[in-house]
């Protein structure tokens, strides 16, 4: 792997300089990290306006997109740099035969920032006015960091909604852990939109608030301060949980993914050697060759 690529991904949990890109309706986006190699989807997810719609949630529009047919999938996408556009190799594979849905969080891609703090609580509601919106009373969910413990939140909260969630990157959470191996979240913005400008371009152009993006990111952290994850959620969640992450994942490391995966009372771990943070954007056939048996096991 490349390791810039590594270096932009173990950072990614942390004056906004960014000149927009003039984005065209339906056009691809680029995902934050994205290399010349990486897997870029045909479809322009978080940019499909054919496929997007919104739902108020409290204080924000909430911006999805939704494709196919069949049972849900919900895929939810990493925090701050996360974009649906990230996801979208999962959502080429599920779009045949599933009914995919999308969602970008408040403050991520078309969606509100809002004004509440960005806990996995309210995101977890966000989530679920989405599938009220859509009349769906039960799915599967494919998380990807922030979005895993999104949809942690969720299947503890909502316990009749969920089916099987998926958890890629998202381990026990104490207090004070701060990703990537940092002593604070003391970078500024400014440093992460240097690590990926064209990302950075490409959402100040979409995002419904990009003056607010200063305000957001420091929002986000401080959520993100005084969050801790164990046992309390964990053993609230009965369904069935993948938990999965790749072996030298800095922003969850391996312990605290084991952590997690035995104060779950149904859950089955795999671990993709060799692997960062964003394991599926990787080595996806390896994800891939888990998460597949596991969403068609009953």
């Amino acid at each position: 792997m490349n390791k810039t690529f590594t270096t932009l991904i173990a950072l990614c949990m942390s004056s906004i300089s960014v000149q927009a890109a003039e984005i065209q309706p339906n056009q691809p986006l680029h995902w934050f990290g994205q290399q010349s190699d990486s897997y870029q989807s045909s479809t322009p997810y978080g940019n499909n306006t054919k496929a997007g719609h919104y739902v108020q949630s409290g204080d924000a529009e909430i911006y999805y997109e939704v494709y196919g047919s069949g049972e849900p999938v919900v895929l939810l996408h990493g925090g701050v740099v996360g974009s649906m556009a990230e996801m979208g190799q999962f959502a080429d594979k599920l779009k045949s035969d599933h009914l995919v849905i999308l969602v970008n969080t408040r403050g991520h891609g078309k969606s509100d920032i809002g004004t509440v703090l960005p806990g996995y609580k309210q995101k977890a509601k966000d989530l679920h006015n989405v599938l009220s919106a859509l009349k769906i009373s039960k799915t599967d969910i494919i998380g990807f960091s922030d979005g895993a413990y999104t949809g942690y939140q969720f299947a503890a909260d909502y316990p009749l909604q969920i089916n099987k969630l998926v958890a890629i990157g998202a381990g026990e959470w104490k207090k004070g852990f701060v990703q990537g191996g940092r002593k604070d979240r003391s970078e500024p913005l400014q440093s992460i939109i240097d690590l990926d400008p064209r990302y950075w371009a490409e959402q100040a152009d979409i995002r419904p608030q990009p003056d607010k993006m200063k305000e957001w990111f420091k929002q986000a952290n401080q959520e993100y301060d005084q969050t801790a994850l164990g046992k309390s959620l964990f053993a609230a969640i009965n369904a069935p949980v993948l938990v999965m992450a790749g072996e030298k994942d800095v922003n969850a490391p391996l312990d605290t993914v084991i952590a997690a995966y035995k104060m779950l009372p149904n859950a089955r771990l795999a671990i993709i050697p060799d692997a960062p943070h964003p394991a599926f954007a990787v080595n996806f056939d390896a994800v891939w060759a888990s998460v597949k048996p596991f969403l068609l096991s009953k």
